[in-house]
């Protein structure tokens, strides 16, 4: 059934919309690092302070394969992925020139 304000729909426009801000997110935070400079950046609404930290990364691939292999150290965890995939817009322009069903009657105007 085509519906043009489907939930489905609205999830994938706004996804897309997600991704173009992230994009542009990514580019400007690359121009950030590009400059390699620390510090606060000023702004008229805001500002941005761009800081380098190091720390420990724990690299379980350091372990001995005996122990990386071991069922006892692992788990199962579940996870529910929701995916939004494009429609094939040839099947929708179709069924758009298709009649709507019922189309077939009468109009009767009164007063």
């Amino acid at each position: 059934m085509f519906m043009p304000r489907s939930p489905a729909d609205e999830l994938a426009n706004l996804r897309n919309r997600i991704a173009e801000l992230r994009a542009r997110e990514a580019a400007l935070e690359a121009r950030f690092i590009e400059m390699n400079d620390e510090g606060r950046h000023i702004g008229y609404l805001a500002d941005v302070i761009v800081e380098r930290r190091a720390h420990d990364v724990f690299d379980i691939t350091k372990l001995p394969p005996e122990i990386q292999n071991d069922p006892r150290f692992h788990t199962v965890k579940h996870v529910t992925s929701i995916r939004v995939e494009p429609r094939d817009t040839v099947g929708i322009d179709a069924f758009l020139e298709l009649e709507a069903p019922g189309s077939d009657f009468e109009v009767i105007e009164h007063d």
